[in-house]
């Protein structure tokens, strides 16, 4: 192979912190996760980064494990033995607040939970509800911030039972979609005073369960800076394809171990490289080992995300091959996109509703159905000998996501919502300046 020329990275942009103007009061926020922090929901991180840089008064809440602390702040993890303290908390809300637990009882009889998991993350939402209202009462937060439609949003719900707080929730996948959604997502979607979905798909899904439209906002998610962008290389002899996400089926990862198997069929020399971690590892592995592919192809694990750059830095192309599963749940944009195309990859990703909303076909990326794995073959070699088009399909990835995908413009947004979401009339009795419809530009 031929030494490719050294090519000069895109320079970094310097980010300019957003910074709340003097007279505006700090926003008490209480934030709820499921598991925080999570080595696969590094978009979250950036989130809380931007809120705090927002100078937010930040409380953070961890459902179900996760870390003690992030970056310097405290993680208050709810344990499962705290379960037993229901025997005191469950009979005091019943006398202080009767009309709340009676609530809670009629959802479920009315709004029974789908499935095994919803009925787990349902009672446990619930749960951690009634066993730290008391606690989250004396901090006293402006708004409750459920991060999924599903058990922290449901906890956010029954808190504004208990105590009166408001409160707000991400609805992005497969808290929309999975079986049809969350139990309880359509009392969620009317009574949230703001709902952010990084998809303008999840927003109409919202809104046909019952959001106001003008409570449903389309803002994607971000990064908080942007890598060096790749030195392609300009002649390739084997082809170093990477794909990262978790090991669950609406990845689409046995198609890739068909296309990897086409691949090594027709003789085409590659190297495969996929990052993730999850329920469908053993399977996938299996899989590998009928087709004969652990020569060329293997699994990485869940890495921290400073260990997946070298991985990035490594590869030729990136593909996605997201699909529908068979509880219905799909993806949104997923993050590993955008970072692939923030350091200049060529991309190949399925016809997802994430991509078909945000890319234009063979512009910032390719767009190529599922199925034939013939089909992927060409692709991928005409790709490899065609370093031209690799070169202008980087260069775009690269502008689309400094232009669309700064998490310092897109979470400082949903601040702002929040802020206003709970903003009290001024002295003279005046309402606050109402805010645009959701989707941005």
């Amino acid at each position: 192979m031929k030494r490719p020329k050294p090519t000069k990275a895109s320079p970094r942009k310097r980010k300019k912190k957003v910074v709340p103007s003097a007279d505006q009061p700090r926003l008490k926020l209480c934030y709820l996760f499921t598991t925080f922090p999570l080595v696969s929901e590094t978009f979250l991180q950036r989130e809380i980064r931007v809120m705090k840089e927002q100078h937010a008064d930040l409380t953070i809440y961890s459902l179900y494990g996760g870390g003690s602390s992030f970056e310097g702040m405290p993680v208050h993890r709810f344990r499962l033995f705290e379960l037993f303290l229901l025997v005191y908390w469950l009979p005091y809300w019943l006398i202080v607040k009767p009309g709340a637990i009676a609530s809670i009882f009629r959802r479920w009889f009315t709004r029974p939970p789908r499935y095994f998991t919803n009925l787990e993350e349902t009672f446990l939402g619930e749960a951690f509800a009634l066993i730290r209202a008391h606690q989250i009462r004396k901090l006293n937060p402006d708004l409750i911030h459920g991060v999924w439609a599903t058990m922290p949003a449901t906890a956010a719900l029954t808190l504004e039972d208990l105590i009166g707080t408001p409160f707000s929730m991400g609805a992005h996948a497969y808290d929309v979609f999975k079986k049809g959604g969350d139990c309880l997502l359509p009392e969620k979607a009317l009574r949230a005073k703001v709902i952010h979905s990084s998809t303008r798909f999840a927003r109409r899904q919202m809104i046909r369960t019952g959001a106001p439209p003008s409570r449903i906002h389309w803002i994607r998610r971000g990064l908080s800076s942007f890598p060096p962008v790749n030195t392609l290389r300009p002649e390739i002899d084997t082809i170093r394809i990477l794909t990262v996400g978790r090991l669950v089926p609406k990845k689409g990862y046995l198609d890739q171990v068909r296309i990897y198997s086409a691949l090594r069929k027709r003789g085409i020399p590659f190297e495969a490289r996929i990052v993730g971690a999850g329920p469908l590892k053993e399977e996938l592995e299996e899989s590998i080992q009928q087709a004969e592919l652990s020569c060329c192809v293997s699994l990485h694990g869940g890495i921290p995300h400073d260990q997946v750059q070298d991985h990035y830095a490594w590869c030729d192309l990136f593909i996605f091959t997201g699909v529908v599963d068979d509880n219905g749940d799909r993806n949104g944009l997923a993050n590993v996109i955008p970072e692939a195309l923030s350091r200049g990859i060529p991309v190949i990703a399925t016809p997802d509703s994430g991509i078909l909303e945000n890319f234009k076909n063979d512009v910032e990326l390719i767009i190529q159905t599922a199925s034939p794995a013939d089909q992927w073959v060409k692709l991928l070699m005409d790709l490899a000998s065609d370093f031209p088009r690799r070169e202008r399909l980087g260069k775009a990835g690269r502008e689309w996501t400094e232009k669309n995908f700064d998490a310092h413009k897109n979470s400082s947004r949903l601040f702002k919502l929040m802020h206003a979401a709970v903003a009290k009339p001024t002295v003279s009795g005046s309402r606050s300046k109402k805010q645009p419809m959701g989707d941005q530009a």
